[in-house]
């Protein structure tokens, strides 16, 4: 059985609602609380305990294929690392 899931993102890009995600995303490092220490820190001028600022930086991304065929299709699904993380220093 071949399951063919269209990725999350383009349907968000094709309904209009991409931007407005984008934005949310934004919103949140103005009072960070992406990590579970929520130091509520505004990234553009302050770190937080992670350190990071309010730019994203990959530091790798890879495919994934370590979960169930409908989630990883035949080309894997997307590992994506960020630098300056609690998780990766």
């Amino acid at each position: 059985m071949q399951v063919n899931i269209k990725p999350g993102y383009l349907n968000l890009l094709e309904n209009g609602r991409l931007h407005e995600k984008v934005k949310e995303a934004k919103r949140h490092l103005t009072k960070c609380n992406l990590y579970p220490y929520k130091c509520n820190v505004n990234r553009k001028d302050q770190l937080g305990f992670c350190h990071a600022t309010d730019g994203v930086i990959v530091s790798s991304y890879s495919p994934h294929f370590g979960e169930e065929a409908p989630l990883v299709g035949k080309n894997g699904s997307c590992t994506i690392f960020f630098r300056y993380s609690a998780q990766n220093g």
